[in-house]
């Protein structure tokens, strides 16, 4: 019997309610990183492994703890997904993939998968370094030399100022398809 396992680290909540609806859709377990690693979970169980964490800069958060879990063998099962609020384009994609997984197969010979999904995030709620951080990417986002690059700064300094809510549940269809062909 085909068997997935869902592993996510969150934050805020965005990244578990992801999590939570994936492993509803396959009829599976979803636990956190450190859950994971408490319970000493074996990968090699699990046809499909999903890893889920939110985006800080253009690194999935923790993936490098998760990452060390993982040979060639794992990463042939493997789904990613990050959660942020930045737009799908594909110059983010590019920089999200080479943060986290183009770091251990960068050909990606392993055919991993990798997906960007719509987060959430309400300015109120942030506090201490998360907050200064956040004033820190706001200023350094420049106007861009392209009229497509200054929207895109300008739409993500909105989302700084006034948070957004991106989370949707159709935002995991293409995932789940891609975990069944797994299973």
């Amino acid at each position: 019997m085909s068997k997935a396992i869902v592993i996510y680290t969150s934050k805020r909540g965005s990244t578990k309610q992801y999590a939570e609806w994936i492993a509803g859709d396959l009829g599976c377990t979803a636990l956190t990183l450190d859950d994971a690693k408490s319970q000493d979970i074996n990968l090699y169980e699990y046809d499909c492994i999903i890893y889920g964490g939110w985006i800080r800069g253009s690194g999935i958060v923790d993936f490098d703890k998760f990452a060390k879990w993982l040979d060639d063998e794992l990463m042939r099962r493997l789904i990613v997904y990050g959660v942020g609020f930045a737009d799908e384009t594909a110059e983010n994609y590019a920089q999200v993939w080479g943060y986290s997984i183009g770091k251990i197969d960068p050909k990606n010979e392993n055919r991993s998968i990798l997906y960007i999904l719509g987060g959430r995030y309400d300015p109120s709620n942030v506090k201490g370094m998360d907050k200064m951080m956040m004033k820190v990417m706001r200023s350094v986002l420049l106007s861009g030399s392209t009229p497509d690059a200054k929207m895109q700064a300008d739409r993500i300094r909105d989302r700084i100022d006034n948070g957004v809510d991106m989370v949707q549940r159709e935002n995991i269809s293409s995932l789940v398809k891609d975990a069944r062909k797994k299973l």
